[in-house]
């Protein structure tokens, strides 16, 4: 019953939001580990690149955010960037508002930014998002604006290191625009 539940509401999009689209985000980010070395610096960015067929996606993202690590030589900073791969199912809600839920694979890379001693992590994982979207109804069609909730998970590796399973918790505000 539920599948077929899930299947109507993805059958019953509209041409008007179908098509390629492009999207830019803002936001925070918490991070975990199962060592604990890692500190969030509170900020993320994500590019997004997606083609909607009625109310399914599939969905392509860059994500980038700043980590600090524990006793880190020269304040331990250290970039963080995520490559995605999900598919988005939109449930319309009324009045231009839409629900979403996300779900993909993911590869996560951590460089450190001035200490060449300290390791560069890199492994594969999965996302999760769920969100909001307002369909905006501007001159420009297919503009809407979003707030998601995005979980990742991955296990990462270094070269002579221990592994690390790495959490990350990003809030995101954003703006996607049909193209």
């Amino acid at each position: 019953m539920f599948v077929a539940a899930v299947i109507a509401v993805a059958a019953s999009g509209s041409a008007a939001v179908a098509g390629p689209y492009v999207g830019l985000g803002i936001g925070n980010s918490s991070v975990s580990d199962s060592t604990n070395n890692y500190l969030p610096d509170g900020r993320s960015g994500r590019l997004m690149l997606g083609t909607r067929f009625g109310n399914i996606s599939a969905e392509g993202a860059f994500t980038g955010y700043g980590l600090i690590q524990r006793n880190g030589a020269n304040g331990g900073l250290v970039d963080a960037r995520s490559l995605s791969g999900a598919l988005k199912l939109s449930i319309p809600l009324g009045n231009n508002f839409e629900g979403f839920a996300r779900g993909g694979l993911i590869r996560t890379w951590l460089s450190p930014q001035s200490d060449a001693r300290m390791p560069t992590y890199s492994g594969d994982g999965y996302t999760f998002s769920a969100g909001f979207e307002y369909r905006l109804n501007l001159i420009v069609a297919g503009t809407s604006l979003f707030v998601d909730y995005t979980h990742n998970s991955a296990n990462l590796t270094a070269d002579k290191f221990k592994s690390i399973d790495q959490t990350t918790s990003l809030w995101t505000l954003g703006l996607t625009v049909s193209i």
